[in-house]
């Protein structure tokens, strides 16, 4: 997760990157930046797609096949300079779970499966996609009932994985790698029970140093507030840990947890409810040192300002709170605050009769997708709000999975740049809105699409380096890549 800085002495935020604006498709008119296409890519047989970053001065993306395994590069100029296959991986019984870049190298992380046995798989390859280095992290073994369903985890410098297989409900299996020198930290089997999955795993982290948290939470029902409380186990290479905090005062409705490296400790900020967990009545926070000290929780409520604007009525009589909202991103400060980044969203699941794909009662379920306003609560060390602000934006879509709804924000050194699709369509202009360090803010038009064959994924860009970003789009099952300088 991009890491915030604040500096209490002049009141700024100072954000580890720098935002790159959009312009008009393939031509460099924006005076602070330029924009840069690369030719379409089709994906029809492709399973998925990953972008790398920019490794030495080459742009790399991970392309899964129908039958192999390639890495492409571009230059500045967003022109193909060469494609490789990685043929040190048999795409046979492998299922690739992640591709980290790095500085000079990138590192693919991949199960195999072979005659009914599991193992755990880490390569890394050079900026030319030259096998360096390569370790087999973890065998599963024989397993006929529960094949091994792991996930990964990264680590804020993205250096530190946790591989995670939840095949059984009371059992999870951990193992703790390291990249840079292609090394197990530890590998345990939690005991995990059944309450566990009932009551709902809400947040899992790991620290730069291989400190595995996993929050889940329990009696979160009005019966049963005054047992209501998170359950926090710390997972590392010495004994485990595990450690609650009472919340006998409000329900939860969502919550975001990461790890503060800096300062040592796991923070988490979530949406409370006092009465109904349908729709938030204000802020929390948390923060839980790991070295020792007490743990912080603080409550704030909405002010009926914020819940008129994002309600868009007064509700001076009926602050009856906010629904569908939930947290997106939470991003540290470095005196120890957060910025809790909150979204509106919600699917409605409904039934036709006209189309293809009919069930036996002749109806075909679709499904639509809701992405609306933003909400922004920057929070002090001590939990209490620096300031509140909400950005307006309204997407509907349908049967795409959102994959074109929702934000990329970017960070500059003194601003915030949340970037979007004003409309989820196959042509539509793209807006962004710029946050100030007090909440202020301004609302720009970025990018129109017409005629340009793009459509933008936002949610999926990533920040190459202080200078630059990328951003996919996907236009009639074609793939272009589009560079921003700034």
């Amino acid at each position: 997760m991009k890491k915030t800085i604040f500096d209490p002495s002049n009141g700024i935020f100072h954000f580890a990157f720098t935002l790159l604006a959009l312009l008009a498709a393939g031509v460099p008119a924006f005076s602070q930046g330029s924009l840069l296409i690369s030719e379409p890519i089709a994906l029809r047989n492709d399973y998925g797609y990953e972008l790398i970053g920019r490794l030495k001065d080459r742009i790399l993306l991970f392309r899964e096949k129908y039958d192999e395994f390639e890495i492409q590069a571009f230059d500045n100029q967003m022109r193909l300079s060469w494609n490789r296959k990685l043929e040190d991986l048999d795409k046979s019984g492998i299922q690739v779970l992640s591709v980290s870049g790095g500085r000079s190298d990138f590192s693919i992380v991949y199960k195999k499966r072979r005659r009914g046995v599991t193992t755990l798989h880490v390569h890394k390859y050079d900026a030319g996609a030259n096998l360096i280095d390569s370790i087999t992290v973890k065998n599963y073994g024989e397993r006929m009932f529960s094949a091994p369903a792991v996930e990964v985890l990264h680590s804020e410098d993205k250096n530190c994985l946790v591989a995670l297989n939840t095949a059984e409900r009371t059992r999870m299996e951990a193992t703790c790698f390291r990249l840079d020198n292609m090394q197990v930290l530890w590998d345990k089997v939690l005991q995990i029970d059944e309450s566990y999955y009932d009551s709902n795993i809400q947040s899992m982290t790991v620290s730069n140093s291989g400190h595995f948290f996993l929050v889940t939470e329990h009696n979160n029902r009005r019966s049963r507030l005054e047992a209501h409380a998170y359950h926090i186990m710390q997972v590392h290479a010495g004994p485990d840990q595990l450690e609650q905090l009472a919340l006998p005062d409000f329900l939860t409705t969502d919550v975001l947890f990461t790890y503060d490296n800096r300062n040592n400790s796991l923070v988490g900020a979530g949406l409370y409810s006092d009465r109904n967990r349908d729709r938030a009545n204000g802020v929390f926070f948390v923060r839980i040192p790991l070295w020792g000290g007490a743990p912080l929780l603080h409550y704030e409520a909405f002010t009926d300002k914020v819940v008129s604007i994002l309600r868009r009525k007064d509700v001076a009589d009926d602050n009856k709170g906010i629904g569908d909202a939930g947290i997106r991103q939470l991003i540290l400060r470095h005196d120890g605050g957060a910025l809790l980044v909150a979204e509106r969203h919600h699917e409605i699941q409904r039934g036709t009769a006209a189309g293809r794909g009919f069930w036996r009662d002749g109806m075909r379920f679709i499904v639509d997708y809701y992405y609306d306003d933003l909400l922004l609560v920057a929070l002090q060390p001590n939990g209490a709000p620096h300031w509140t602000t909400v950005l307006h934006k309204k997407q509907y879509s349908q049967d795409d999975e959102a994959t074109f709804s929702s934000y990329f924000m970017m960070q500059t050194p003194d601003k915030l740049h949340f970037m979007f699709n004003d409309e989820i369509k196959y042509e539509n202009t793209c807006s962004e809105y710029v946050v100030s360090p007090i909440g202020d803010f301004d609302r720009n038009s970025l990018l129109n699409t017409f005629g340009q064959n793009l459509r933008l994924r936002f949610r999926d860009g990533i920040q190459l380096n202080a200078n630059e970003c990328l951003v996919p789009s996907e236009f009639r099952n074609k793939l272009r890549l589009v560079l921003l300088k700034f």
